[in-house]
C-alpha cells in the first residue's frame, strides 16, 4: 500500500513537472520565434532604407527596451565610426501593429561619446548634456540632464514621451549644478558596464 502510494505521488509529480517543461519551453520558444520575425523586419526594412536614400547605411538589433522586443537603430556612413564599428548618431525604431515604427533620434557628438546600451536604455552624450531612450512597443521614453559642467549654468531634468514622433508629457525641472553633474546619464552608463554599439553594414 505505501509503495503504490509512493508511485503515485510520483507520477503525479513528473505529470506536474512535465506539464511546468512544457508551458515554460513553449514560450521561451515562441519568444524566439517572435524574436526572429522582428530581426527579419528590421534587416528587410534597413534593406529597403537604404535604397530609398542611396546611402550607405549601417544598423545595429539590441535588447535595449522594456523586454518585449528588440529595437532597430539605423546610422549614415557620416556618423559611423569605422575604426571602431560605433556610431554618435542613429535613428531608433521598434516594432508594433505588425510594422517597423520610427521612435526617436538619438545623437552625440564626438568619437568620444558613442551611442552606448546600458540594460534596457540608449544612452547619448554631450559635453552639458546627456540622454537616456527606453522603448516600449511604438512608445519611446525619453530623459535628460543638461547645463552641467558650464559656469553660471542653469541645469534642468527633463523627461517625456514620444508617441507617433511627437513630444507628450513633458515635463522640465530647475536642478543644481552638483545634481545635474551627478544624474549624467552618459557617464554613469559608461562607468557601470555601459556598452558602446556596434553596428554592421546593411547588405
Amino acid at each position: 500500500m505505501f509503495q503504490r502510494k509512493v508511485t503515485r505521488k510520483g507520477l503525479a509529480a513528473l505529470l506536474v513537472f512535465s506539464v511546468v517543461v512544457s508551458v515554460f519551453g513553449g514560450s521561451v520558444a515562441v519568444n524566439a520565434a517572435g524574436k526572429e520575425k522582428y530581426k527579419s523586419s528590421y534587416l528587410q526594412f534597413a534593406k529597403q532604407q537604404q535604397k530609398k536614400t542611396k546611402k550607405k547605411l549601417y544598423y545595429a538589433i539590441i535588447n535595449a527596451s522594456d523586454g518585449r522586443m528588440p529595437v532597430l537603430l539605423v546610422t549614415t556612413a557620416d556618423a559611423w565610426m569605422k575604426s571602431s564599428k560605433n556610431a554618435v548618431y542613429a535613428s531608433v525604431y521598434s516594432y508594433s501593429g505588425s510594422k517597423v515604427v520610427h521612435i526617436a533620434e538619438m545623437q552625440s557628438t564626438g568619437s568620444g561619446y558613442p551611442l552606448l546600451k546600458n540594460g534596457e536604455y540608449i544612452v547619448s552624450g554631450w559635453h552639458h548634456s546627456s540622454q537616456r531612450l527606453k522603448v516600449s512597443g511604438a512608445k519611446g521614453y525619453m530623459k535628460s540632464v543638461d547645463g552641467f559642467g558650464m559656469e553660471h549654468a542653469k541645469c534642468h531634468k527633463k523627461s517625456w514621451t514620444i508617441v507617433d514622433g511627437k513630444k507628450k508629457d513633458f515635463v522640465s525641472k530647475n536642478i543644481s549644478q552638483k545634481k545635474a553633474l551627478s544624474m549624467d546619464y552618459y557617464m554613469n552608463a559608461y562607468e557601470n558596464g555601459g556598452k558602446a554599439i556596434v553596428f554592421q553594414k546593411v547588405k
